[in-house]
């Protein structure tokens, strides 16, 4: 093996994340509901190539007068790796909630609204250059639909915002195929979970719930429906989902029992 290939192979992050489907430029128009199915919101989806990096962001305005807004850049190759991700919640020009993470030097700020002032955060996370954050799960699952499908778990890292920002491991599975009834049709579907892997003692403290997925089934997946917090762990579920019209409905069954062990990433 010669010297550049050595450094080619010593510049490759080990857990890099095979990047299956690579994107493009995309714009889309989801719905939000709340939990129980209602529409509460419209959004718009913007994504596209720049600088070779992928650019997303989801403008969301609800019904009760908030606007959220999130933002993210990946790169894709040689693997998929999420380079930055900022998240803000505002009232007319009022801002109630910003977050954002840099997650290749870990620096990660947190600000909220708190009577006329803000409590603010900024501190340095470990742990955050193969981590996900918000919207880039959605990548994340995407290209590990393939190794999910038969049957693995699998651990990743992520940053979450309590409201202060810290890392934590989530295992992500597949849990439901079947059907997935929306916009006027039924597609055939796949659901996803990430569970937060939070240590018995401080869930005592720690409401995490699982979030959910749902990609188009078979190969090349693709975003039908999530079902997540706003933004922190405790706040309400909604649903947020690509096609607009009736409420999506889900058909499905529990796959087989074929579990394997919680893997990480960097598994072949």
């Amino acid at each position: 093996m010669n010297v550049a290939i050595l450094l080619l192979l010593a510049a490759l992050p080990a857990a890099a994340m095979e990047t299956r489907w690579i994107e493009g430029t995309v714009r889309g128009f989801p719905v939000v509901r709340d939990a129980g199915g209602h529409q509460i919101g419209e959004g718009t989806l913007t994504q596209y190539i720049e600088d070779g990096k992928l650019h997303a962001q989801g403008i969301f305005d609800l019904r009760d007068g908030r606007r959220i807004q999130e933002e993210t850049v990946l790169e894709q190759q040689p693997g998929l790796r999420q380079l930055f991700w900022t998240w803000k919640e505002s009232r007319g020009d009022q801002v109630l909630r910003e977050f954002s993470v840099d997650l290749t030097t870990g620096h990660a700020t947190a600000r909220k609204r708190n009577g006329d002032g803000f409590d603010t955060w900024d501190d340095h996370l470990d742990g955050t250059r193969d981590a996900f954050a918000g919207v880039g799960f959605m990548y994340a699952v995407k290209n590990l639909t393939g190794r999910l499908d038969k049957g693995e778990k699998i651990e990743l890292s992520a940053v979450v915002f309590t409201t202060k920002p810290r890392t934590v491991t989530v295992s992500v599975s597949r849990d439901q195929v079947g059907e997935l009834a929306m916009g006027g049709r039924h597609l055939p579907a796949s659901r996803y979970v990430i569970h937060p892997e939070v240590p018995w003692i401080a869930r005592l403290f720690v409401k995490a719930p699982d979030q959910y997925l749902w990609y188009y089934r078979p190969a090349p997946p693709a975003f039908l429906r999530a079902d997540i917090p706003v933004a922190e762990p405790s706040d309400p579920t909604i649903r947020i989902e690509l096609l607009p019209g009736p409420e999506s409905r889900a058909v499905g069954r529990a796959p087989g029992r074929n579990r394997q062990k919680a893997s990480p990433t960097s598994a072949p």
